[in-house]
């Protein structure tokens, strides 16, 4: 069997993934620095399209994916399809709000932190975000046998992928944390996953690189720990 070769691209910097707010459902406009990293991707999927060629583009439904792929469409003079099962993790009532204003709920956060059960209030829950978000890329996945597919969407989908077909598959995705345009590359060969290249900024100028973590990640590892 030909493997099957899935690039997974999350959207460029918002406005909300500057200011530290969860956005997940809702949408926020790309800023400037985001619209160099989707460029600059752009650029990375034009001088690779002979090597490399693509059969299919895919894209969540959300405006700050749909600019990205905008970019990677141009460069492969292909349509993208809009997929909704690569729509971002729903955190219902939380959207919107700082990381640091859930951080501050020690209580919500301890659950939320270790319970993937649990939902925030008319969102979904880390257990059944999961299982939307394998079963829909499987779905394109075998759509596409000994083919390359490039799925533009976010960075909650992108984690939950990676932690289930290259990690431990516990829930824990949120230590993948992919940066806004890094590309993973991930090949099914018929029996399992393989991970080609995963979060890569390489083609993104130094200044469109994000150097700080953002702060639920360190205090959801501590909490964890606890």
């Amino acid at each position: 069997m030909t493997n099957t070769h899935v690039i997974l691209v999350r959207h460029g910097e918002t406005t909300a993934n500057h200011e530290q707010r969860w956005y997940g459902a809702l949408d926020a406009p790309l800023t400037e620095r985001g619209q160099h990293q989707v460029q600059a991707t752009g650029e990375r999927f034009a001088q690779r399209r002979a090597g490399a060629p693509v059969d299919a583009l895919y894209v969540s439904p959300l405006p700050r994916a749909r600019s990205t792929a905008a970019a990677i469409s141009a460069a492969l003079d292909m349509e993208a399809i809009v997929d909704e099962g690569l729509r971002e993790f729903s955190i219902g009532d939380w959207e919107g709000r700082t990381y640091q204003d859930l951080i501050d709920n020690e209580q919500l956060w301890a659950r939320w932190a270790k319970d993937p059960t649990f939902a925030p209030p008319n969102g979904e829950s880390p257990l059944s975000f999961g299982k939307r978000a394998v079963a829909a890329v499987q779905a394109l996945t075998e759509a596409h046998p000994g083919e390359r597919i490039v799925l533009v969407t976010h960075g909650g989908i992108i984690s939950c992928l990676l932690d289930v077909w290259l990690g431990s598959g516990t829930g824990d995705w949120i230590r993948w944390d992919p940066h806004n345009c890094a590309v993973s590359e991930l090949v099914w060969d018929g029996e399992r996953w393989h991970g080609e290249v995963v979060n890569d900024i390489s083609h993104l100028p130094p200044d469109a690189v994000i150097e700080v973590v953002p702060s639920y990640v360190p205090e959801m590892e501590k909490t964890r720990q606890d």
